[in-house]
């Protein structure tokens, strides 16, 4: 891959993780061998490069690297609940929950609304249920 192409999307890799300008000057310059101003030129001009990677990536692809990415969420956290410790399978189950709600939504299936951070009295019920149901199988 062109190092160029290699070296931007790196950039809104970083940025979409939440590094701030500085940070990503400081890495990519030190990873590419280049000065921290042809970082900087690179943020400078996004707004003529950034739309022709966007549109290098298919919709199609995009949905189907998110639905992996909570795939790879929910089967972690069913990990927890299966072998972790007993404190965090609350914890895992609610990240199981807000994942499939996260992924109905993806796909157009209608969810209630409801805050991330609170779990209803039916999903508490169901998180204890499932927690005992796992203390009596071990």
């Amino acid at each position: 891959m062109n190092k160029l192409v290699e070296r931007r999307l790196e950039f809104l890799n970083m940025e979409g993780m939440g590094f701030s300008l500085c940070e990503i000057v400081k890495a990519l310059s030190r990873k590419y061998h280049k000065t921290e101003r042809s970082i900087y030129y690179d943020a400078e001009t996004r707004r003529t490069w950034q739309p022709l990677f966007t549109q290098l990536f298919q919709l199609d692809k995009a949905r189907l690297i998110v639905v992996n990415r909570y795939e790879t969420i929910y089967r972690k956290a069913a990990f927890i609940v299966l072998q972790g410790d007993p404190s965090d399978k609350p914890t895992a189950l609610k990240i199981m929950l807000e994942t499939n709600r996260s992924l109905a939504k993806l796909l157009g299936v209608d969810v209630p609304e409801q805050k991330p951070t609170e779990l209803t009295v039916e999903d508490k019920r169901l998180i204890d249920k499932v927690s005992q149901l796992l203390e009596v199988k071990q």
